[in-house]
C-alpha cells in the first residue's frame, strides 16, 4: 500500500474545498499527524483524514487557534501525540531505532521530527517542487538561512510492497507527481531522522520520531 502524502498545501478547510494552494508556514505537524493516522487505519472510509483535518484536531487537542498565513501555531512532539489521539489513534515515542524500525514493519507510522535543508538530507532524496523553490530562493537571497535550513515535521511508513516510505507534507497531494510519500532506504530515512541530531537539538535519531499505531 502506498503511504498518501496529506499535503499542508491544503491544510485550512478552504483550501481544501477549493483545491487552491493556501499560503504556508507551520501546519506541517498537523498535516502529518492526519497523514500517519490515515496509514494505520489503513484509509479506512471516515478514518482518512487530510491536512485540514489535522488542523481541526490540533485547535481540539491543544486550545490553540492556527491562523492560516501567520507563524502562529508551530507544532511539537507532544502536540502531536495529543493531535493524533484526537484523530482516534495512539503514539508513543520510540524508545530507539531499532523499537521505530520493528514497529513501522508491524504497520505503525512514524512522525519524523526533521531540521530540513539540503545540509542534512541524502541529496538524491527529492523533497517537493515546493522545497525545490524554497532553496533556490534563499540559497540566492540568503545563504546561511539555505544552511541552517528549517525544523519540520514529516511521517513516513513501511510495507512489503515498496519499503520505506517517507512523506514531507510540502509535498501537492493533489497532484499526480506528489500524492505519494517517497521510496528510500532504511540507511536514507535514518539520515533524514538524525538531521536534528546535526543541527545539535537532540541527541539521537529515535528521539525524533514518534510511532503511531491504530487503536
Amino acid at each position: 500500500m502506498q503511504y498518501r502524502v496529506k499535503s499542508q498545501l491544503y491544510a485550512d478547510a478552504e483550501a481544501q474545498v477549493k483545491g487552491v494552494a493556501n499560503q504556508i508556514l507551520d501546519d506541517c505537524t498537523w498535516s502529518s499527524s492526519a497523514a500517519c493516522v490515515s496509514w494505520v487505519n489503513q484509509y479506512a472510509p471516515g478514518k482518512d483524514f487530510s491536512a485540514a483535518d489535522g488542523v481541526a484536531a490540533f485547535e481540539k487537542a491543544t486550545g490553540r487557534k492556527d491562523k492560516q498565513g501567520v507563524n502562529d501555531a508551530g507544532g511539537s512532539l507532544p502536540e502531536a501525540a495529543k493531535t493524533i489521539a484526537v484523530l482516534g489513534a495512539k503514539a508513543r515515542y520510540a524508545k530507539s531505532w531499532d523499537d521505530a524500525m520493528t514497529a513501522a514493519k508491524a504497520g505503525a507510522a512514524l512522525m519524523v521530527w526533521v531540521q530540513q535543508g539540503p545540509s542534512f538530507y541524502p541529496p538524491e532524496v527529492h523533497i517537493s517542487k515546493w522545497h525545490d523553490a524554497w532553496a533556490k530562493w534563499w540559497a540566492k537571497t540568503d545563504p546561511a538561512h539555505f544552511k541552517k535550513g528549517y525544523g519540520h515535521m514529516t511521517s513516513a511508513a513501511w510495507c512489503a510492497d515498496h519499503k520505506f516510505q517517507w512523506a514531507c507534507p510540502t509535498r501537492d497531494d493533489k497532484t499526480d507527481a506528489e500524492k505519494f510519500a517517497v521510496p528510500v532506504t532504511e540507511a536514507q530515512l535514518r539520515q533524514i531522522a538524525s538531521s536534528k541530531v546535526k543541527a545539535g537539538v537532540i541527541s539521537a535519531d529515535y528521539k525524533a520520531l514518534l510511532i503511531v499505531t491504530a487503536k
